[in-house]
């Protein structure tokens, strides 16, 4: 659809939309780094008591 639009705005219109590979390979693996990262982080926090929590603020 976003190469339909941009057929008016290109002369010559795109075939298809460009990703670049470089940009897509560290976007991916830093993803699949920081979920797990960020929900075993989460896991922690939730097993300490809210009381603590409170505490450390």
């Amino acid at each position: 659809m976003l190469v339909k639009v941009l057929t008016g705005v290109f002369d010559p219109p795109p075939a298809s939309p460009a990703v670049p590979g470089a940009c897509l390979g560290p976007t991916a693996l830093a993803a699949l780094i920081a979920v797990p990262a960020a929900a075993l982080n989460g896991i922690r926090r939730a097993r300490r008591p809210a009381i603590e929590e409170l505490r450390d603020l």
